[in-house]
Order: structure tokens, then sequence, then C-alpha cells
């Protein structure tokens, strides 16, 4: 509990963010990654791996981007700051909470890497915003990148939705559009990767499939499948059931999807 109310401390949020709670989830997943970090080592390794081999591609080609846009890079833990650099020009990490990484970061590369506070499904400030509406343009100058966020995005505003009364089956209807619209918005742009959980694993069941249909919309859209592990998310020790997630990489460069 001390641990996460230091981490809370160093946590810089946005206002709309943080009355949703998710400055509280940053903290809490900071320290995670301390205690954990063995057992997430090949999930962190991997997350770097895909994001790197997507930035490079891009890289290469005739009318390769020469910024990053980065988003649920608040932690840094995951994204391979140092190659990127090597890539392109200025790296944008957007989040709506900063730790002292990535805060840290910004001020050694000053003029590189840039901290931007952004809500990027637009609904935080207001939850009765049309999803598709609100989410905010991706810049199309950049190679855009998706961080383990598609399956995190509505679930404060959802969870805030249902404790006020809003019948389940509304709350999971805008859920999914959070998500699609994150989806059209990052397919609008030419170069792009998406890290995403699509199943939840346990040892003693089938695993269940978190984002239904996803692989056909991608497909549609003009994306192509990278590479898949898994991530031990609750590790024996961590809870009672062990549980984890099955894990993907997804990525477009140049034309495709247009």
């Amino acid at each position: 509990m001390i641990e996460e109310l230091i981490a809370w401390a160093r946590m810089e949020c946005l206002p709309a963010a943080q009355r949703l709670g998710l400055r509280r989830e940053a903290a809490a997943l900071a320290v995670r990654h301390r205690r954990l970090r063995a057992q997430w080592a090949d999930h962190i390794a991997q997350t770097r791996a895909a994001l790197l081999a997507s930035a490079r591609r891009a890289a290469a080609l005739p009318d390769a981007p020469r910024r990053a846009w980065i988003m649920g890079a608040g932690l840094l833990q995951d994204v391979p700051l140092r190659e990127l650099l090597d890539l392109f020009e200025t790296i944008d990490l957007v989040d709506v909470c900063f730790g002292p990484a990535a805060r840290a970061a910004a001020r050694r590369h000053r003029g590189r890497v840039r901290c931007a506070r952004q809500d990027v499904s637009g609904v935080l400030e207001d939850l009765s915003r049309d999803p598709q509406r609100a989410s905010p343009p991706m810049p199309a100058d950049a190679w855009c990148a998706s961080v383990n966020l598609l399956s995190q995005l509505p679930l404060l505003p959802c969870a805030a939705l249902l404790n006020s009364g809003e019948a389940e089956a509304a709350v999971e209807r805008y859920g999914t559009a959070i998500q699609q619209a994150h989806i059209d918005a990052l397919s609008r742009v030419p170069h792009a990767c998406l890290i995403v959980e699509y199943a939840q694993t346990r040892a003693t069941a089938p695993d269940e499939v978190l984002l239904p249909g996803l692989q056909d919309r991608l497909f549609s859209a003009g994306w192509a499948s990278g590479s898949r592990w898994h991530w031990p998310l609750n590790p024996e020790g961590e809870a009672d059931e062990p549980s984890g997630r099955a894990m993907q990489a997804w990525w477009r460069s140049g034309d495709a999807g247009r």
C-alpha cells in the first residue's frame, strides 16, 4: 500500500482521468512492474521487439515518417526508446498518466522526446460523448503505436456508467464503440503498430476471447498479423488461480489499408 501511495504521488495525470481512477491504476501497475520484473521480462522484451520491428519497417520506406506517436507509453516500461531515437527525429509519448521515467526521458532528450498528455478515447471528460466523434485524430505524418491499450480503454469509463445506473447492454455497446473508434483512428494513418491482449488464459479453463471479431476487422482494414506471445499477468503466487493474456502484434506500413 505504501509503495502504491508513493507511486501515485509521482504520477502526473489528466484531471478527467484521475477522477475516474486512472492515476490509481497507473500507480498500481508501476508497482506490479517492479514486483513482477522477472515474471514479466519476456512480455516486456516481446513488446519492445514487436514495436521495433514495426518501426523499422516504416523507417525503411521511401516516405518514412520522421516522428513517432506512441500511445500507452506513460510508464515507459515496454518502449525501446533508445533504439527508436535512432529511427525518428522526434517521439511523442502519449498517455493520460506519466511516471518519473517518461518525464526524465523527456528532460534528457529535450526537443526530441515529449510527454503528450492526451485522452485517446476522447470520452473521459464527458462520458455522454459518442466515441466515434470524440476519438481524436492521430498524426498522419507519424508512425503511430498503440501499446497494450485497446482492451484497457473502456474499462473505467464503462465501470463509471454502470455505477451510475446505465443498462449493462448499453454500456457494453459503448465500450465496444470506444475500441472500434481507436482502431478506426489508427487505421487512418499510413504507418501503425497495434499490440493487444486478445484472450485471457488460465491453466484450468479454455482461453476467453477478450476482443471478439477483432482479427477479421483488422484484416479487412489492411493490417498484417505479427508475433504472438504469452503474458503471465497474474503468475503463481500473485493470485489464487494463475492467469495471463495471449498477446499479438499487428502492423501497417505505407499504403496498406488505404
